[in-house]
């Protein structure tokens, strides 16, 4: 049952109070009380219906209620934080990369460090022998071999721009991109660099005498040494890198 209140059944009746109390008690229908509040007292739809047709009235429209506020859209977030992932993955592997760095010229610098000779020890003097012992010859002091300066090689490393880019240590940042002409005469002219790919990274070196000047990728994992065969000067391109890298990260797994 549709409970109507006696303010809202006059204002769609169009009469007063007085008029509903009299066309109800002739046509003997009680008031009703409101379903959840006793005090409240009303009609039903159905009551108030059968009033407009006895007295041939028309019941007003019910008021309108007003269109629910719609939510606000969230606003779009600033290209800057929707960049933050890919960033903060360019600097986890470039750190990655310097990491290896610093582990293959600690390496290269023990391998280059050469430990100081001891001494020898005096000869102690032999209790049951009367005679004195011979003196023993004092050992020079051993001289240290002066360590060789470490010799930094360039690097070809997987940029921010979303390509490689080759890095002189004399220079700098280069101005011509891998797999262009610029870059196999370059190649031609070196002996080592480093290279930092997508998934992994090796020192390359050049195999002087295999014909047509082959390379050759080297790299330290877990105190073991890795060696794989890359390609001629005039084929190392970056997908020749990138896949040689890939396959000696596997090693890590």
């Amino acid at each position: 049952m549709t409970f109507v209140s006696l303010a809202e059944a006059c204002r769609r009746l169009s009469i007063d109070a007085k008029t509903l109390h009299r066309w109800l008690a002739d046509a003997q229908l009680a008031l009703q009380c409101h379903p959840h509040d006793g005090r409240k007292k009303g009609v039903s739809q159905e009551h108030l219906q059968g009033l407009a047709r006895l007295h041939q009235r028309s019941l007003a429209p019910l008021p309108q209620e007003p269109p629910a506020p719609v939510a606000s859209e969230v606003p779009p977030l600033p290209a800057e934080l929707l960049a933050l992932p890919e960033q903060v993955s360019a600097l986890q592997t470039q750190i990655a990369a310097l990491q290896q760095q610093v582990a293959d010229l600690t390496h290269l610098l023990q391998q280059q460090a050469h430990p100081p000779g001891n001494p020898a020890p005096l000869a102690k003097p032999s209790r049951r022998s009367s005679k004195p012992a011979h003196p023993v010859p004092r050992s020079r002091p051993a001289t240290k071999t002066p360590r060789k300066p470490v010799h930094v090689i360039p690097r070809v490393e997987y940029g921010e721009e979303g390509h490689e880019v080759v890095i002189c240590p004399k220079h700098g940042l280069l101005p011509f991109e891998p797999d262009t002409p610029q870059w196999f005469a370059w190649v031609a002219e070196q002996s080592s660099f480093r290279f930092v790919g997508k998934v992994g990274s090796f020192s390359a070196h050049h195999e002087w005498r295999v014909p047509k000047g082959a390379w050759r990728a080297h790299r330290h994992i877990r105190n073991h040494g890795y060696s794989l065969r890359l390609a001629p000067t005039q084929e190392l391109t970056i997908a020749v890198l990138e896949q040689v890298a890939e396959a000696l990260q596997a090693h890590l797994t």
